[in-house]
């Protein structure tokens, strides 16, 4: 087996790759002189050709014309043959067609114009989104072993049949087999299941997967969206790439309106003989603006909010954002700092003392990748006490189970305790007044014998009242979902000002996503915003899925929101940034359609001529396009003073009588009685 920390073997020849992809660009450049050649050269020699009169004048300017409407034409053959029926680029086509063989040149010529100057508005909106679009995926570094030499590569940089060399604490970077070693691995974040798994040659790995003891090479076969993790993560991903809804229905409705558009046209023809009158309906193409004038201020605002640390991943997810009337908060890590701190120790049994039953519990919980045993691990430690570090057994995000010196240690929440038959006093479990002031609590068996109880918290996040207060006053119902256990939840709502009835607790990965089911029933959108794999479930069943930047992996990437100054602060800005973008798209929308119709019925009934109703047409997508604009006004975020970490003193909490207090369970809930 090959040392996980090659640069320390002697007369070992190393190549380190460097990084090339800065600067690198995200997208190709607008080619503004192959875009507009050919509609340029047509509107010019229009302008210019044109008022002489000339035959062989309006025959090359025609001729031109139908070659600056090339791309319309091929789009509506590529939609015709993709969806089986017409688009409104078939109404464009048409409408182009007639008036230039009618020699109608200077309309056609400078609606291809403007309607290539709306869509290269729009690119440019896009492409500037895409160029603030930021690296979440940590920058890891992995040493390899490729062609005959060992290197040292980014994670990005790792390609199919790389053989990569990993040791304790490394997270697998793709799915493979390994061909040597030997290793004990984490896969609870991919799999959700607990327990350490031992793997050795010839076993398959998975990304995601932490190496917590031994040295092992991998073989990669699968990377990137082929590796089960992003599997996993697709279901969210695909959903925040759709556009929004309201752009997509005026959309279809336009795309619906090309056929009776057309016949109503003929029969308008066919009665007047007025070849106007005819064509006038063919402008019936307010899908066209509506592709243009919606999507530009949805890009503009997720490029503001993205250079203001939220990043949207999509306009479905806008708009999803922009409707949110209540947020789901988990509590832990989200509501509360990450990181955790023993607080008091409590010894239930005479015959062992605080260092003793600490002995048996970290060393339990020793190679448990879970922020209460890290913490455990630590705060014993730190004391001085020389532990005996063994595998667990079994474990969970709420308890482990292993054998230490042929006893059999248990540490875990009260339900971990009754799942296993280990009995805890109820009035000792409801009567500690650490669990009333916001401590959750572990407690430690030995061979089924209870020896006593740590607490330990999570301190409140600094800006979590000051983000709930922003929530209400914009209209948003709070809500805190947890697996911890009531007391402890109820803390922590009651310092936040959520309303007792909103806070559920002591709820599973499965029971938090059926309780965001439930809740959506009574809401236009739902949010839920977690930081660990357990929350994924919930993240999956709510309309808007929220996490940080340094969440887990599988969090983080399967959000439609990124809050990446890790922020709660952000997410009423999100929101505030979103309902503005769909004010703006639903005034563009407003626009065009009202400029579309007024030119249909123009051409109708006024006889409108072909140029005006050009100007007034694509001028009204043009204008719609520059409004969609106006987030860029908003660039600086102004996020509410943090004036204190909690809403209500915690010294209020021992006053409530908790055991008088009745709540709406979690069941009660579920089963429609709550």
């Amino acid at each position: 087996m090959k040392s996980s920390n090659p640069s320390t073997k002697a007369g070992a020849s190393f190549e380190e790759i460097p990084d090339t992809s800065a600067g690198m660009e995200i997208s190709h450049p607008i080619d503004y002189a192959e875009r507009f050649k050919y509609p340029g050269l047509a509107l010019g020699l229009s302008l210019v050709i044109g008022p002489m009169e000339l035959a062989a004048g309006s025959v090359l300017v025609g001729v031109v014309v139908a070659r600056a409407s090339l791309p319309t034409l091929k789009r509506t053959l590529a939609s015709i043959q993709t969806t089986g029926r017409p688009s409104v680029d078939l109404l464009d086509t048409l409408w182009i067609l007639f008036h230039t063989v009618t020699g109608e040149l200077l309309a056609p010529a400078l609606a291809i114009c403007l309607t290539e100057a709306g869509n290269t508005l729009r690119d440019l909106t896009a492409m500037a989104g895409q160029r603030q679009m930021p690296e979440l995926v940590p920058n890891r570094q992995y040493w390899i072993e490729r062609n005959g030499r060992r290197r040292l590569v980014l994670l990005k940089h790792l390609a199919v049949g790389d053989h990569v060399l990993l040791g304790s604490g490394d997270l697998v970077p793709a799915d493979g087999t390994m061909i040597s070693g030997q290793g004990l691995l984490d896969q609870s974040a991919l799999t959700g299941a607990s327990g350490l798994l031992s793997r050795s040659t010839g076993d398959k790995l998975f990304a995601t997967t932490v190496v917590i003891k031994g040295q092992l090479v991998l073989e990669i076969k699968r990377l990137g969206g082929e590796t089960r993790a992003s599997r996993m993560a697709e279901k969210i991903a695909d959903k925040s790439q759709q556009d929004t809804r309201v752009s997509n229905l005026m959309e279809e409705m336009g795309n619906r309106a090309v056929i009776p558009a057309i016949a109503t046209g003929a029969f308008l023809f066919a009665v007047t003989g007025n070849v106007h009158k005819g064509l006038a309906p063919l402008q019936l193409d307010f899908a066209q603006g509506v592709g243009i004038g919606a999507p530009i201020p949805v890009l503009t605002s997720m490029q503001v909010s993205t250079t203001n640390q939220v990043l949207v991943r999509g306009g479905h997810a806008l708009e999803q954002l922009a409707k949110v009337d209540a947020v789901l908060f988990d509590k832990t890590g989200t509501l509360t700092e990450r990181g955790t701190e023993i607080v008091d120790v409590h010894v239930a049994n005479g015959s062992v003392s605080v260092q003793e039953m600490l002995y048996w519990a970290a060393s339990a919980s020793y190679y448990v990748l879970r922020p209460f045993s890290v913490a455990l691990v630590q705060h014993v430690e730190r004391q001085g006490i020389v532990l005996e570090p063994c595998d667990p057994l079994d474990y969970s995000d709420v308890g482990v189970v292993a054998r230490v010196k042929d006893s059999e240690i248990t540490v875990g929440s009260i339900h971990f305790f009754e799942e296993r038959g280990i009995a805890v006093d109820a009035e000792y479990h409801r009567m500690h007044k650490g669990v009333i002031l916001d401590r959750s609590i572990r407690y430690v068996a030995r061979d089924g014998e209870l020896l006593g109880t740590v607490f330990y918290t999570n301190p409140l996040r600094p800006e979590s009242a000051t983000a709930i207060n922003a929530l209400h006053g914009l209209g948003i119902e709070c809500y805190l979902l947890t697996g911890d256990n009531s007391k402890a939840a109820n803390a922590v709502a009651y310092k936040l000002n959520i309303k007792p009835g909103n806070t559920y607790a002591e709820a599973s990965s499965k029971r938090k996503a059926e309780l965001v089911n439930k809740i959506r029933s009574q809401h236009q959108s739902v949010a839920y915003i977690g930081d660990g794999t357990n929350d994924l479930p919930a993240m999956a069943s709510s309309d808007v899925a929220i996490s940080f930047r340094h969440a887990s992996d599988l969090a983080r990437e399967s959000a439609d929101v990124v809050l990446l100054d890790d922020s709660l602060l952000g997410l009423p800005y999100g929101i505030t940034m979103a309902r503005r973008a769909m004010r703006i798209v639903h005034q563009n929308i407003v626009i065009v359609t009202v400029a579309n119709v007024a030119v249909v019925a123009g051409g109708i009934f006024l006889d409108l001529s072909p140029l005006v109703s050009v100007m007034v047409n694509n001028g009204s997508t043009l204008l719609a396009g520059l409004n969609g604009l106006r987030p860029l006004q908003d660039a600086q975020r102004q996020d509410p003073e943090i004036e204190n970490a909690m809403n209500r003193d915690d010294k209020g909490l021992l006053g409530i009588p908790w055991r008088k207090r009745k709540r709406d369970g979690v069941g009660q809930l579920l089963t429609g009685r709550g």
